[in-house]
Protein backbone atom coordinates (compact mmCIF):
# COMPACT_ATOMS: atom_id res chain seq x y z
CA UNK A 1 0.00 0.00 0.00
CA UNK A 2 1.39 3.51 -0.80
CA UNK A 3 2.67 6.09 2.20
CA UNK A 4 0.67 9.21 1.51
CA UNK A 5 2.97 12.08 2.34
CA UNK A 6 2.04 15.65 2.79
CA UNK A 7 4.90 18.62 2.22
CA UNK A 8 3.71 22.00 3.13
CA UNK A 9 6.26 25.06 2.67
CA UNK A 10 5.64 28.80 2.67
CA UNK A 11 7.61 29.02 -1.30
CA UNK A 12 9.27 27.40 -3.66
CA UNK A 13 12.20 29.62 -5.36
CA UNK A 14 15.31 28.39 -5.45
CA UNK A 15 17.22 27.63 -2.24
CA UNK A 16 19.11 25.63 -0.53
CA UNK A 17 16.49 23.74 0.98
CA UNK A 18 14.24 24.37 -1.43
CA UNK A 19 16.61 22.77 -3.79
CA UNK A 20 16.80 19.57 -0.95
CA UNK A 21 12.98 18.58 -1.35
CA UNK A 22 13.20 19.10 -5.23
CA UNK A 23 15.93 16.56 -4.72
CA UNK A 24 13.73 14.02 -2.31
CA UNK A 25 10.53 15.00 -4.23
CA UNK A 26 12.65 13.23 -7.48
CA UNK A 27 14.36 10.84 -5.56
CA UNK A 28 10.53 8.78 -4.55
CA UNK A 29 8.73 6.82 -6.76
CA UNK A 30 5.20 6.64 -7.37
CA UNK A 31 4.69 2.96 -6.85
CA UNK A 32 5.73 3.33 -3.09
CA UNK A 33 4.31 6.91 -2.89
CA UNK A 34 1.33 9.73 -2.88
CA UNK A 35 2.72 13.39 -2.26
CA UNK A 36 1.15 16.02 -1.75
CA UNK A 37 2.99 19.41 -2.11
CA UNK A 38 1.49 22.33 -0.39
CA UNK A 39 2.69 26.24 -0.90
CA UNK A 40 1.24 28.47 1.40
CA UNK A 41 2.54 31.86 0.07
CA UNK A 42 4.31 31.73 -3.44
CA UNK A 43 4.69 35.79 -4.12
CA UNK A 44 6.64 37.31 -7.10
CA UNK A 45 10.03 37.99 -6.19
CA UNK A 46 12.49 39.27 -9.12
CA UNK A 47 15.43 37.29 -10.35
CA UNK A 48 14.52 34.78 -8.05
CA UNK A 49 14.08 30.52 -9.87
CA UNK A 50 10.68 28.91 -9.32
CA UNK A 51 11.41 25.14 -8.38
CA UNK A 52 7.48 24.18 -8.97
CA UNK A 53 8.09 23.32 -12.88
CA UNK A 54 10.67 20.93 -11.92
CA UNK A 55 8.75 18.69 -9.48
CA UNK A 56 7.60 15.56 -10.88
CA UNK A 57 4.57 15.47 -12.70
CA UNK A 58 2.83 12.74 -10.18
CA UNK A 59 3.25 15.03 -7.20
CA UNK A 60 -0.23 16.43 -6.40
CA UNK A 61 0.71 20.76 -6.17
CA UNK A 62 -1.21 22.91 -4.64
CA UNK A 63 0.19 26.85 -5.24
CA UNK A 64 -2.01 28.78 -2.70
CA UNK A 65 -1.31 32.23 -4.28
CA UNK A 66 -1.29 31.31 -8.07
CA UNK A 67 -3.00 33.81 -9.93
CA UNK A 68 -3.01 36.58 -7.00
CA UNK A 69 0.05 38.79 -8.38
CA UNK A 70 0.88 41.54 -6.70
CA UNK A 71 -1.81 40.69 -3.96
CA UNK A 72 0.05 38.00 -3.11
CA UNK A 73 3.42 39.96 -2.23
CA UNK A 74 0.95 42.32 -0.23
CA UNK A 75 -0.60 39.67 1.16
CA UNK A 76 2.78 38.22 2.59
CA UNK A 77 3.64 41.44 4.40
CA UNK A 78 0.22 41.58 6.34
CA UNK A 79 0.78 37.56 7.08
CA UNK A 80 3.93 38.35 8.55
CA UNK A 81 2.80 41.29 10.68
CA UNK A 82 -0.05 39.39 12.00
CA UNK A 83 2.28 36.35 13.08
CA UNK A 84 4.48 38.85 14.67
CA UNK A 85 1.71 40.21 16.25
CA UNK A 86 -0.72 37.10 17.11
CA UNK A 87 1.82 34.04 16.92
CA UNK A 88 -0.92 33.17 14.57
CA UNK A 89 -0.47 31.90 11.11
CA UNK A 90 -3.09 33.24 8.87
CA UNK A 91 -3.60 30.78 5.59
CA UNK A 92 -5.37 31.01 2.66
CA UNK A 93 -8.99 29.04 1.98
CA UNK A 94 -7.70 27.24 -0.80
CA UNK A 95 -4.99 25.20 1.17
CA UNK A 96 -6.82 24.75 3.94
CA UNK A 97 -9.84 23.09 1.27
CA UNK A 98 -6.69 21.05 -0.28
CA UNK A 99 -6.03 19.10 2.83
CA UNK A 100 -9.52 19.11 4.13
CA UNK A 101 -10.92 14.97 4.15
CA UNK A 102 -6.97 13.86 3.41
CA UNK A 103 -5.58 11.40 5.60
CA UNK A 104 -1.60 10.83 5.70
CA UNK A 105 0.43 9.08 6.75
CA UNK A 106 3.43 11.69 7.64
CA UNK A 107 2.37 15.61 7.26
CA UNK A 108 5.75 17.89 7.19
CA UNK A 109 5.78 21.27 8.16
CA UNK A 110 8.92 22.33 6.08
CA UNK A 111 11.51 25.15 7.36
CA UNK A 112 11.50 26.39 10.30
CA UNK A 113 10.61 29.66 9.05
CA UNK A 114 7.17 28.28 9.09
CA UNK A 115 4.83 28.26 12.05
CA UNK A 116 4.19 24.45 12.54
CA UNK A 117 0.45 25.57 13.21
CA UNK A 118 -1.24 24.53 10.19
CA UNK A 119 0.30 20.57 10.12
CA UNK A 120 -0.80 20.71 13.54
CA UNK A 121 -4.04 21.92 13.25
CA UNK A 122 -5.10 21.09 9.44
CA UNK A 123 -3.82 17.98 8.84
CA UNK A 124 -4.69 14.45 9.51
CA UNK A 125 -1.52 12.63 9.89
CA UNK A 126 -0.44 9.28 11.53
CA UNK A 127 2.89 11.42 12.11
CA UNK A 128 3.55 15.21 12.17
CA UNK A 129 7.17 16.40 11.83
CA UNK A 130 8.92 20.11 11.60
CA UNK A 131 11.94 20.13 9.26
CA UNK A 132 14.17 22.54 10.58
CA UNK A 133 17.46 23.27 7.96
CA UNK A 134 19.96 26.05 9.95
CA UNK A 135 20.82 26.20 13.41
CA UNK A 136 17.81 27.17 15.63
CA UNK A 137 20.36 27.67 18.76
CA UNK A 138 21.81 30.78 16.67
CA UNK A 139 19.30 31.91 14.08
CA UNK A 140 17.99 35.27 14.81
CA UNK A 141 14.50 35.04 13.58
CA UNK A 142 13.65 31.81 16.13
CA UNK A 143 10.72 32.21 17.99
CA UNK A 144 10.43 29.46 20.53
CA UNK A 145 6.90 29.97 21.01
CA UNK A 146 6.08 29.58 17.36
CA UNK A 147 8.36 26.40 16.69
CA UNK A 148 7.97 24.66 19.68
CA UNK A 149 4.16 25.54 20.29
CA UNK A 150 3.14 22.79 19.03
CA UNK A 151 4.38 19.82 20.18
CA UNK A 152 1.34 18.11 21.03
CA UNK A 153 0.81 16.89 17.79
CA UNK A 154 3.70 18.20 15.70
CA UNK A 155 5.87 15.10 17.79
CA UNK A 156 9.33 14.84 15.39
CA UNK A 157 12.17 17.15 14.60
CA UNK A 158 13.99 16.89 11.78
CA UNK A 159 17.83 18.20 11.10
CA UNK A 160 19.91 18.36 8.21
CA UNK A 161 23.03 17.34 10.41
CA UNK A 162 23.87 15.95 13.46
CA UNK A 163 26.29 19.24 14.50
CA UNK A 164 23.37 21.34 14.42
CA UNK A 165 20.69 18.42 15.95
CA UNK A 166 23.13 18.17 18.92
CA UNK A 167 23.28 21.90 19.15
CA UNK A 168 19.93 22.54 19.25
CA UNK A 169 19.41 19.82 22.02
CA UNK A 170 21.69 21.86 24.23
CA UNK A 171 19.85 24.96 23.57
CA UNK A 172 16.73 23.61 23.78
CA UNK A 173 16.05 20.56 25.88
CA UNK A 174 12.12 20.20 25.25
CA UNK A 175 13.57 18.33 21.95
CA UNK A 176 15.09 15.29 23.75
CA UNK A 177 13.37 12.48 22.13
CA UNK A 178 12.26 14.16 19.23
CA UNK A 179 14.94 14.57 16.91
CA UNK A 180 16.25 12.57 13.84
CA UNK A 181 18.62 13.52 10.96
CA UNK A 182 17.86 13.55 7.55
CA UNK A 183 21.03 15.08 5.51
CA UNK A 184 20.21 17.25 2.32
CA UNK A 185 20.34 15.39 -0.32
CA UNK A 186 21.56 16.20 -4.36
CA UNK A 187 20.96 14.85 -7.46
CA UNK A 188 24.23 13.79 -8.50
CA UNK A 189 23.86 13.21 -11.46
CA UNK A 190 22.20 15.80 -12.77
CA UNK A 191 24.05 17.67 -10.85
CA UNK A 192 27.54 16.36 -13.16
CA UNK A 193 25.71 16.52 -16.50
CA UNK A 194 24.87 20.73 -15.94
CA UNK A 195 27.98 21.17 -14.82
CA UNK A 196 28.90 20.55 -18.63
CA UNK A 197 26.97 22.97 -20.12
CA UNK A 198 28.73 26.35 -21.63
CA UNK A 199 28.90 29.66 -20.38
CA UNK A 200 29.68 33.29 -21.56
CA UNK A 201 33.00 34.23 -19.83
CA UNK A 202 32.32 38.35 -18.70
CA UNK A 203 35.51 38.74 -16.31
CA UNK A 204 38.78 38.52 -17.22
CA UNK A 205 39.65 34.94 -18.17
CA UNK A 206 43.72 35.34 -17.00
CA UNK A 207 42.63 35.46 -13.90
CA UNK A 208 41.57 32.65 -10.76
CA UNK A 209 37.81 32.34 -9.99
CA UNK A 210 36.20 31.92 -6.79
CA UNK A 211 32.27 30.69 -6.73
CA UNK A 212 29.97 31.36 -3.84
CA UNK A 213 26.07 30.05 -4.63
CA UNK A 214 24.01 31.38 -2.20
CA UNK A 215 21.09 33.80 -2.13
CA UNK A 216 22.45 37.35 -0.79
CA UNK A 217 20.70 37.53 2.22
CA UNK A 218 22.17 38.64 5.91
CA UNK A 219 23.50 35.12 7.55
CA UNK A 220 25.52 34.87 3.93
CA UNK A 221 27.52 37.67 5.07
CA UNK A 222 28.69 38.75 1.34
CA UNK A 223 29.96 42.11 3.10
CA UNK A 224 32.41 40.06 4.57
CA UNK A 225 33.47 38.57 1.41
CA UNK A 226 34.07 41.81 -0.11
CA UNK A 227 36.05 43.09 2.78
CA UNK A 228 38.40 39.66 2.75
CA UNK A 229 38.78 40.32 -1.24
CA UNK A 230 39.56 43.69 -0.14
CA UNK A 231 42.61 42.65 1.74
CA UNK A 232 43.73 40.14 -0.83
CA UNK A 233 44.01 42.91 -3.80
CA UNK A 234 46.26 45.10 -0.96
CA UNK A 235 48.07 42.07 -0.64
CA UNK A 236 48.21 41.84 -4.05
CA UNK A 237 46.73 38.21 -5.45
CA UNK A 238 43.59 39.03 -7.89
CA UNK A 239 41.31 36.89 -8.56
CA UNK A 240 37.50 36.60 -9.62
CA UNK A 241 34.78 36.07 -7.20
CA UNK A 242 31.53 35.31 -9.04
CA UNK A 243 28.34 35.11 -6.63
CA UNK A 244 25.10 33.36 -7.96
CA UNK A 245 22.13 33.53 -6.13
CA UNK A 246 18.45 35.41 -5.72
CA UNK A 247 19.36 39.36 -5.30
CA UNK A 248 15.11 39.82 -4.22
CA UNK A 249 16.50 41.69 -1.14
CA UNK A 250 17.43 44.65 -2.75
CA UNK A 251 18.46 47.33 0.49
CA UNK A 252 21.26 44.11 1.45
CA UNK A 253 22.23 43.94 -2.52
CA UNK A 254 23.07 47.70 -2.54
CA UNK A 255 24.86 47.30 0.60
CA UNK A 256 27.07 45.19 -1.10
CA UNK A 257 27.06 46.78 -4.61
CA UNK A 258 28.02 50.24 -2.20
CA UNK A 259 31.18 48.26 -0.72
CA UNK A 260 32.36 46.55 -3.77
CA UNK A 261 32.26 49.90 -5.42
CA UNK A 262 34.10 51.79 -2.42
CA UNK A 263 36.66 48.59 -2.06
CA UNK A 264 37.58 49.21 -6.42
CA UNK A 265 36.09 45.80 -7.23
CA UNK A 266 33.74 46.33 -9.21
CA UNK A 267 35.47 44.68 -12.15
CA UNK A 268 36.32 41.49 -10.07
CA UNK A 269 33.36 41.10 -7.05
CA UNK A 270 30.30 40.32 -9.45
CA UNK A 271 26.53 39.64 -8.44
CA UNK A 272 25.27 37.62 -11.37
CA UNK A 273 22.10 36.82 -10.51
CA UNK A 274 19.74 33.87 -9.70
CA UNK A 275 20.84 31.18 -11.81
CA UNK A 276 19.16 27.81 -12.97
CA UNK A 277 21.87 26.19 -13.27
CA UNK A 278 24.93 27.58 -11.20
CA UNK A 279 26.77 24.25 -11.45
CA UNK A 280 28.21 25.39 -15.05
CA UNK A 281 30.19 28.24 -13.00
CA UNK A 282 31.59 25.80 -10.14
CA UNK A 283 33.11 23.74 -12.49
CA UNK A 284 34.88 26.65 -14.14
CA UNK A 285 35.88 27.74 -10.68
CA UNK A 286 39.30 27.26 -9.34
CA UNK A 287 38.03 27.50 -5.60
CA UNK A 288 34.32 26.87 -4.22
CA UNK A 289 33.71 28.87 -1.00
CA UNK A 290 30.67 29.05 1.41
CA UNK A 291 31.68 31.36 4.00
CA UNK A 292 27.68 31.38 5.60
CA UNK A 293 27.76 33.06 9.45
CA UNK A 294 25.32 29.81 10.29
CA UNK A 295 24.57 26.56 8.22
CA UNK A 296 23.51 23.25 9.51
CA UNK A 297 24.09 21.94 6.09
CA UNK A 298 24.83 23.29 3.02
CA UNK A 299 23.70 22.18 -0.58
CA UNK A 300 26.38 24.02 -2.22
CA UNK A 301 29.41 22.06 -0.38
CA UNK A 302 27.49 18.84 -1.43
CA UNK A 303 27.61 19.97 -4.66
CA UNK A 304 31.09 21.43 -4.79
CA UNK A 305 32.03 17.83 -3.69
CA UNK A 306 30.45 15.87 -6.54
CA UNK A 307 32.59 18.47 -8.73
CA UNK A 308 35.39 17.44 -7.06
CA UNK A 309 36.19 21.06 -6.95
CA UNK A 310 38.91 22.76 -4.15
CA UNK A 311 36.32 24.11 -1.21
CA UNK A 312 36.91 26.58 1.65
CA UNK A 313 34.16 26.79 4.31
CA UNK A 314 33.50 28.91 7.31
CA UNK A 315 33.48 26.63 10.60
CA UNK A 316 29.48 26.37 10.68
CA UNK A 317 28.06 22.98 12.16
CA UNK A 318 27.34 22.09 8.90
CA UNK A 319 30.91 22.58 7.14
CA UNK A 320 32.12 20.60 10.38
CA UNK A 321 30.73 17.69 9.62
CA UNK A 322 31.13 18.04 5.89
CA UNK A 323 34.27 19.02 5.04
CA UNK A 324 37.53 17.36 6.89
CA UNK A 325 39.66 20.12 6.91
CA UNK A 326 43.29 19.81 4.81
CA UNK A 327 41.50 16.72 3.48
CA UNK A 328 38.41 17.63 1.43
CA UNK A 329 38.47 21.32 2.03
CA UNK A 330 39.65 24.21 4.17
CA UNK A 331 38.15 25.61 6.74
CA UNK A 332 38.06 28.40 8.19
CA UNK A 333 36.75 31.22 11.27
CA UNK A 334 34.28 34.11 10.23
CA UNK A 335 36.64 37.06 10.63
CA UNK A 336 37.49 38.89 6.89
CA UNK A 337 41.02 38.33 8.12
CA UNK A 338 41.02 34.30 8.60
CA UNK A 339 38.97 34.01 5.33
CA UNK A 340 41.71 35.92 3.14
CA UNK A 341 44.53 34.05 4.56
CA UNK A 342 42.89 30.88 3.63
CA UNK A 343 42.04 31.90 0.21
CA UNK A 344 45.59 32.83 -0.72
CA UNK A 345 46.60 29.85 0.46
CA UNK A 346 44.27 27.97 -1.79
CA UNK A 347 44.56 30.60 -4.55
CA UNK A 348 48.69 30.17 -4.42
CA UNK A 349 48.92 27.02 -3.80
CA UNK A 350 48.18 24.62 -7.47
CA UNK A 351 49.28 21.35 -5.68
CA UNK A 352 47.04 21.91 -2.86
CA UNK A 353 44.05 22.16 -4.52
CA UNK A 354 44.90 19.21 -6.79
CA UNK A 355 45.24 17.34 -3.55
CA UNK A 356 41.65 18.27 -2.44
CA UNK A 357 40.11 17.93 -5.76
CA UNK A 358 41.62 14.27 -5.80
CA UNK A 359 40.57 12.93 -2.19
CA UNK A 360 36.80 13.93 -3.48
CA UNK A 361 36.77 10.98 -6.42
CA UNK A 362 33.53 9.13 -6.50
CA UNK A 363 31.94 11.23 -3.91
CA UNK A 364 27.98 10.55 -3.05
CA UNK A 365 25.30 12.17 -1.36
CA UNK A 366 22.41 10.30 -2.35
CA UNK A 367 23.28 6.77 -0.52
CA UNK A 368 23.28 8.66 3.03
CA UNK A 369 20.07 9.95 2.54
CA UNK A 370 18.15 7.26 1.25
CA UNK A 371 19.26 5.37 3.84
CA UNK A 372 18.37 7.70 6.73
CA UNK A 373 14.71 8.64 4.64
CA UNK A 374 13.42 4.68 4.56
CA UNK A 375 14.90 4.17 8.08
CA UNK A 376 12.33 6.97 8.86
CA UNK A 377 9.59 5.82 6.54
CA UNK A 378 10.22 2.33 8.30
CA UNK A 379 9.87 3.48 11.78
CA UNK A 380 6.67 5.32 10.57
CA UNK A 381 5.44 2.19 9.92
CA UNK A 382 5.80 0.76 13.21
CA UNK A 383 3.64 3.54 14.75
CA UNK A 384 0.78 2.76 12.55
Amino acid sequence: MKKRLLFVITQFYKGGAEVALLNLLCSLSPEEYEVDLLILDQAYFPNAVSLIPKVPPWVNICDAAAGEGLIAYLQKIRRKLVMRLTKRLVCRIKAIRFVRGKQYDFAFSYGEWLSPEFVAHRTNAVRKAVWIHTDIDKAPYIDEQVLFGFMDTCRLYLFVSNYSMQAALRRFPILTDRTYVIHNMCNDASIRALANEPIACIWPKELPVVVTVGNIRAEKNHLRQVEAMRQLHLRGVRFVWLNIGSTADLLLCRRVRDAVAQAGLKEYFLLLGADDNPYRYMASADVVAVLSDYESWSLTLTEAKLLAKPIIATRTSGALEQIEDGVTGLLTDFTPEAIADTLERALTDASLRRRLSESLTGFSSQRLTQTEWDALMAEGEEQM
